[in-house]
């Protein structure tokens, strides 16, 4: 019996029995043996993949040494981004911000001075189409920064027009149940966030107080003391949340009742916790927008949840993320088009459209309408509308391309957005392929992706999937797959096998790891070039993993290394790119005979492929009735076929052309 060992080599035979899509057709001398690489170069002219490469610009690549990454780095690393067969790029916001992740932006039609100049984004955009890629542009809807000038004018003055930019208000509690507050769309609970004070009178205190808590009535008393303070109790359910982000456990002194006494110093007053690590679900209570009296009891509530603060009078803004995100204000959902504030930020917007660059990211987009599905579904729907006629005046061909972060808890619950949005991030594909890959089971993968993908449908006939791993707010994949390098080339092969929009995070095709508890910076790790280069890391802080960061992961060991994970996904993002079937294909489930086997079939203009891959350690052998395994076109780890059989060794991928 004659047995045939297959690897990305044999794409030469493959080619020559090739019945192409009428877009691409890869010649008869491919393969990535070092021999030819003429199929390659077919593959990055027809870019067919749709593979976005989501970059942080502040540690990508630095150009002057500064120890900032800026766009010219970007500009000069195009051909890294082109071997990994990106069409786009998804840069970090790169608007002048307070912050160095950029997503409190202080000027939306500005490019900050750390990244570089508007010439600068326009030279990489030139360049970058150039070699067929787009440039995509991460904006901030829900919220700006609270050194906007939008927002000091605002605060400062109110009679200001750009009051009506934000959410105020005089009394929260009462607005909000009055149905006043335009972004709750009719919710009486926000669901994340709080109500913040801007200060008229002196709403802080510094000196020795005693707190005590009725969680029966819940209300809270807070008097001044001389008693001695005493130490945060370590052990507590209840917490006080003061200054600068201090939190103090309360004793437990009776049925209900809670108490402490510390020397306090805040500026702003204090909250009251019921999770140290959480403020969803209800865990945060604070005030209803007045000041408290020492010795009174004060109610406290977990909806409106303001903060409590010491006497004078204030005017309080909202914010869903941190007091230095001031949400913005768009008025009545169905109208929101008309807003002053819509039209600022779709005249900014326009700005970049015009300048050439090819969609945008929206962050945060369950949040501008607080979690309320129809009313953010609406919003979108105008906002891409206005967008997009702006993109087609401007001589754009088809339609804008724009994806929304639309976190929510399950697949279902996210499909409406896609009324609003043509493209929206899959978060349940990744924790999908990681719970699979952990579990060494792959037989109910494709059928999975394909009920999300139903879903979806059902809202929108021409959704794009938005499908990735991991991104800049989650743990590294790696880390959730244990820093195993096979599993890492599982999944770098099944996200690029599979249907949708694939997006690679920064560093994810080098195998970084890095997890977010000792903060984000950790999972934004920068780009380390050559072996013993210096890597931009000045906007992390200090926040970086240098063991990590080793001479082994870097681009330039790894684009030497035949078995590295660069090259995984260098070799699967050519295939897809070079075969219509594999990047624009629609997914078929195949029956799989193997619990740990994921088999499935995608087809486009004729062209058939069978994809394959083992989510186990196993070595099965499966019989493939129907299917022929004799046109290999890309594979990693050991694959032997044979007469209708094949075997795939420990998390192997294959795919055959049909």
């Amino acid at each position: 019996m004659m047995k045939r060992f297959f690897h990305i080599a044999a794409l030469a035979f493959a080619a020559l029995l090739l019945t192409a899509c009428p877009s691409v057709e890869p010649d008869d001398k491919g393969g990535s043996d070092g021999k030819d690489d003429s199929w390659r170069k077919q593959a990055s002219t027809a870019k067919l993949s749709g593979i976005t490469y989501q970059l942080n610009v502040y540690s990508f690549a630095d150009s002057d040494g500064d120890g900032w990454g800026d766009i010219k780095g970007i500009t000069q690393h195009l051909d890294y981004l082109d071997s990994l067969g990106a069409t786009a790029l998804w840069l970090s916001p790169i608007h002048e911000s307070s912050s160095y992740h950029g997503y409190n932006v202080s000027d939306y039609e500005s490019v900050s001075a750390k990244f570089g100049t508007e010439a600068d984004l326009k030279d990489l955009i030139s360049k970058a189409k150039a070699r067929n890629i787009g440039i995509y542009l991460d904006f901030v809807l829900n919220h700006s920064g609270i050194e906007n000038g939008w927002f000091k004018a605002a605060r400062s003055d109110a009679s200001s027009p750009y009051r009506d930019y934000y959410v105020f208000s005089e009394n929260p509690t009462a607005d909000v149940a009055a149905g006043k507050i335009d972004n709750y769309a009719g919710a009486t609970s926000p669901g994340m966030g709080q109500w913040h004070a801007v200060s008229s009178g002196d709403i802080g205190y510094k000196g020795r107080l005693h707190f005590r808590l009725d969680w029966s009535k819940k209300t809270i008393t807070v008097t001044q003391t001389t008693d001695a303070a005493q130490s945060s109790n370590g052990s507590a359910s209840k917490w006080l949340y003061y200054g600068d982000g201090k939190l103090a456990g309360l004793y437990e002194t009776g049925s209900n009742l809670f108490e402490i006494t510390l020397d306090f110093d805040s500026s702003w007053g204090f909250l009251i916790r019921t999770s140290t690590t959480s403020w969803d679900g209800g865990t945060k209570w604070g005030g209803n927008g007045r000041g408290l009296e020492f010795g009174t009891a004060y109610s406290i509530n977990n909806s409106t949840a303001a903060d409590i603060i010491f006497g004078g009078s204030s005017v309080f803004y909202f914010a869903s993320f941190d007091q230095s995100m001031p949400d913005l204000n768009y008025g009545p959902y169905a109208k929101a088009s008309e807003s002053p504030a819509f039209k600022a930020l779709a005249s900014a917007a326009d700005k970049w459209i015009r300048m050439g660059i090819a969609g945008l990211r929206l962050d945060a987009v369950i949040w501008i309408y607080q979690n309320q599905t129809a009313a953010n579904v609406s919003f979108l729907k105008q906002w891409y509308d206005r967008c997009n006629s702006t993109w087609k005046s401007n001589g754009g061909s088809g339609d804008i391309y724009m994806v929304g972060e639309a976190w929510m808890d399950n697949a279902q619950q996210m499909a409406p957005y896609f009324e609003g949005l043509p493209s929206n991030f899959d978060f349940y594909y990744g924790f999908t392929l990681k719970d699979r890959i952990n579990k060494n089971k792959g037989n109910d993968f494709a059928s999975t992706i394909t009920g999300f993908r139903n879903a979806y449908r059902g809202y929108r006939s021409d959704f794009i999937d938005a499908i990735f791993l991991s991104n800049h707010d989650q743990d590294r994949f790696a880390n959730d797959l244990g820093r195993d390098l096979a599993k890492e080339k599982l999944a770098a092969a099944v996200l690029l096998t599979s249907p949708g929009k694939p997006f690679i995070y920064q560093g994810e095709e080098l195998g970084y790891w890095g997890t977010k508890s000792g903060g984000d910076e950790y999972v934004r790790a920068p780009i380390k070039w050559t072996r013993t280069g210096s890597v931009p890391a000045k906007a992390l802080g200090g926040k970086v993993d240098n063991a990590m960061l080793s001479a082994d992961i870097s681009v330039e060991a790894q684009q030497q290394n035949p078995a590295s994970l660069l090259r995984v996904y260098r070799d699967f993002a050519a295939a897809r790119n070079a075969w219509k079937a594999l990047a624009q294909g629609e997914i078929e489930a195949v029956a799989s005979p193997n619990n740990t086997v994921a088999l499935w079939k995608m087809s486009c203009e004729g062209q058939t492929v069978l994809v394959a891959h083992n989510f186990g350690n196993g070595a099965p052998v499966i019989t493939l009735n129907g299917y022929t395994t004799d046109k290999l076109i890309v594979s990693n780890g050991t694959v032997t076929a044979a007469n209708g059989s094949l075997a795939l060794g420990p998390y192997a991928s294959a795919v055959f052309l049909q």
